[in-house]
């Protein structure tokens, strides 16, 4: 429980308080209570007593934001980027590895208990290497021409940018490219200015898209043509609310899946971890086995589509709007098998759909383990029974869980 200050017990936004993380909740903050109300404290494990200024109302509680560390809980370690506890890229590196773990498989458990599903169900968490082929990155200017501009990730529910010079969970190529944007900024921004940038590592070399408020001038296409030339990138596109301009391509931008190399339009989704796609595929392949045609709904670029074609017909759906207008059941109809990879919200009404059809094999992937079990529970009121959920760990150090799930009838 929550001790008072020396100063009796203070109200309202920005009171410091002495608090106790009791446990952790869903996005991997400490849990404290304070005046009868949940206390979210980002980077605190169960067992850690702070002090703690009391910030914003957030999910019928409050954030807290730590001024000291009064006394260290179990499972604490020491995180490996040096940048952890300001930027927002990481959440979990403080934790030990039974404890990082542990919460990861609870927070899938407690999304499937939920809804009657098994947990006994769920298959040893499967690691892979920590390096993200993609980043969604800030690109800021100051107003002082003195100041450096700034690279990198936001910090944890706020605007500031975290000037990013090392990060462990992006692979180096895309790291030194960040590096090295920062160097150009002053040609690429106004003064006081941000931009977005995603990078991607493609089988054809770095891919940049920058988001700006208006066209660019001659200066900043010049300077951005020279840079994708000191830094070897594949291609740069500038997208701005009204169009996307090619600014320069160096060589047809292509992943490579299954065998298949595939046009990469800029921006394009892309599984973070090729190591994590890797396992994904190999759970779509066994489960569906040669159940055949198979339907590929939310395909993208083809990852599963590629790889299942190889043993027969496959009909890939990309490009439909699945929430509106889902497949229907007699659509349905003609197929063996399906696998769906939908966005974060879910599939809840092709989930409904695929319920009411006679397809008898279905495997779920999610990258969101509430909306999953909320699917999950749509598909089992249709009559398929779960067979096996496959925890697969490419988000590291975040609460992010993706999963491969099959189910049968």
């Amino acid at each position: 429980m929550m001790t008072r200050s020396r100063c009796g017990k203070p109200r309202g936004a920005e009171a410091v308080v002495e608090l106790a993380a009791e446990r952790l909740g869903a996005r991997g903050e400490g849990i404290a209570e304070y005046d009868g109300a949940p206390v979210f404290l980002p980077f605190t494990v169960p067992g850690d007593r702070v002090r703690a200024r009391i910030g914003a109302v957030r999910g019928g509680g409050r954030e807290g934001r730590v001024v000291e560390l009064l006394d260290s809980g179990n499972g604490r370690a020491a995180p490996p980027c040096s940048h952890f506890g300001h930027c927002g890229g990481c959440a979990l590196q403080h934790l030990d590895p039974a404890s990082y773990r542990a919460f990861k498989l609870g927070v899938l458990r407690t999304a499937l208990e939920r809804v009657g599903i098994d947990p006994g169900l769920v298959q040893p968490l499967r690691i892979v290497p920590a390096m993200r082929r993609r980043a969604q990155l800030g690109l800021m200017r100051p107003r002082d021409p003195l100041l450096p501009a700034r690279v990198g990730f936001r910090e944890r529910f706020r605007h500031e940018l975290v000037d990013l010079r090392e990060c462990s969970v992006l692979e180096p190529r895309l790291l030194s490219v960040a590096c090295e944007l920062r160097l150009v900024a002053s040609d690429l921004v106004p003064p006081g200015g941000t931009t977005e940038v995603i990078l991607t590592r493609t089988d054809s070399g770095v891919d940049m898209l920058l988001d700006g408020e208006e066209r660019p001038g001659l200066g900043p296409l010049q300077a951005l043509a020279e840079f994708a030339e000191k830094c070897d990138l594949a291609r740069i596109v500038w997208r701005s609310p009204s169009e996307e301009i090619p600014v320069v391509e160096r060589r047809p931008v292509r992943v490579v899946l299954s065998g298949v190399a595939v046009p990469f339009p800029p921006g394009a989704f892309l599984q973070p971890s090729e190591g994590a796609e890797a396992v994904l595929v190999d759970e779509v392949l066994g489960s569906i086995g040669p159940h055949r045609p198979a339907l590929d709904l939310y395909a993208g670029l083809g990852a599963f589509a590629f790889a299942l074609a190889a043993g027969g017909a496959v009909h890939a759906v990309e490009g439909r709007d699945l929430a509106r207008n889902p497949l229907p059941p007699e659509k349905l109809a003609a197929y063996a098998a399906a696998v769906f990879d939908p966005p974060r919200a879910g599939a809840l009404r092709q989930a409904a759909m695929l319920a009411s059809s006679t397809i008898a094999t279905v495997v779920a992937i999610s990258c969101n383990p509430a909306t999953f079990a909320r699917d999950a529970a749509r598909l089992m009121a249709g009559g398929f029974v779960p067979e096996r959920i496959v925890p697969v760990d490419q988000f590291m150090w975040t609460p992010h869980l993706e999963l491969a799930a099959v189910f049968r009838r």
